[in-house]
């Protein structure tokens, strides 16, 4: 257990804004805060601390709307490699040294990539597909230069969207989904319509785990059609929303996995008090190396009173 728990602890510690950052540079020249190396070494010990710690059981997990979904610690990773991926794919190429070569992500085809991390509004990632497990990814990239901080810190709420009433979201996480979240949209239409049995993946880490929260909540109400097929797996996400927002959300009939370290200060904000609350279901890695799921509504452990 103890050696369980420490990869773990390298694993998610390591993917954290809280943690010591890399000194890389961004391909902006900006200096970078996290770097395919770090992303790759976090993934790689939360493989070993999956094999370790028998993570080949599946887990039942029940959500706030008494949906019952399965999955596995093997799935968990698989999505933050995606997550990760995003942070080194840099075109439509899907050529990343480790999280683009991995056995459960080997074979992607990239069919557009956005990058606006040079203007007032950053946002990164890439719409992928996958024939073998017939699936549509959307990865958003988290936080990397100093703007993007800007852009988190820009925490006044607003009334988004119309169709979920009282719902407030974090306007610079709006903004920032928004920047070119046309783009994106018309890219997975398209997907959709060539794969109809395809599900879509919306994924990210930190910063770009809110956009995709975000990017949930866009599709389920605007595209209601593609409620079936969606599902949501995120990795250090901030909160982005206040109750309504989130509420609405975890009431939704698709998978959500929010995935959470101990050691992990993005959670942990916007604050409460603020009127934030985050979604369900909750991941939660604890202090021992176990893995948790939480059907969480609020959401508001010991661990993220604050």
């Amino acid at each position: 257990m103890l050696k369980h728990s420490l990869i773990l602890f390298a694993a998610l510690a390591s993917v954290s804004v809280s943690a010591v950052p890399v000194q890389e540079r961004s391909n902006s020249g900006a200096l970078a805060l996290f770097s395919e190396a770090s992303a790759s070494a976090a993934l790689l010990a939360a493989q070993t601390a999956y094999i370790v710690g028998g993570g080949d059981k599946k887990v039942t997990s029940y959500v706030s709307n008494n949906q019952t979904g399965i999955v596995s610690a093997e799935t968990i990773v698989k999505y933050c490699r995606y997550s990760g991926a995003a942070y080194k794919v840099l075109d439509t190429t899907w050529t990343c040294s480790i999280n683009c070569q991995a056995a459960d992500t080997k074979g992607t085809i990239v069919d557009y990539h956005w990058d606006t991390s040079k203007t007032a509004d950053p946002s990164f990632g890439f719409v992928a597909h996958k024939d073998d497990t017939k699936e549509i990814i959307v990865s958003w990239r988290g936080t990397t230069i100093l703007m993007d901080w800007v852009k988190d810190f820009t925490y006044f709420p607003v009334s988004w969207p119309s169709a979920v009433t009282g719902s407030k979201v974090h306007r610079g996480f709006l903004q920032a989904y928004s920047s070119v979240s046309s783009q994106i949209e018309q890219s997975v239409a398209k997907l959709v319509a060539k794969y109809p049995d395809y599900s879509i993946v919306l994924t990210g880490h930190s910063l770009g785990g809110a956009q995709a929260t975000i990017a949930a909540v866009d599709y389920a109400t605007r595209h209601p059609e593609w409620r079936s097929k969606m599902k949501l797996f995120t990795y250090g996400q901030p909160r982005v929303g206040n109750t309504k927002f989130a509420g609405w959300l975890s009431q939704q009939p698709f998978p959500i996995y929010r995935t959470v370290y101990k050691g992990d200060l993005v959670p942990r904000v916007p604050f409460q008090f603020m009127g934030f609350q985050h979604i369900s279901q909750e991941v939660w890695y604890t202090a021992n190396g176990d893995l948790k799921f939480q059907a969480c509504f609020p959401c508001s452990g010991t661990y993220l009173t604050i």
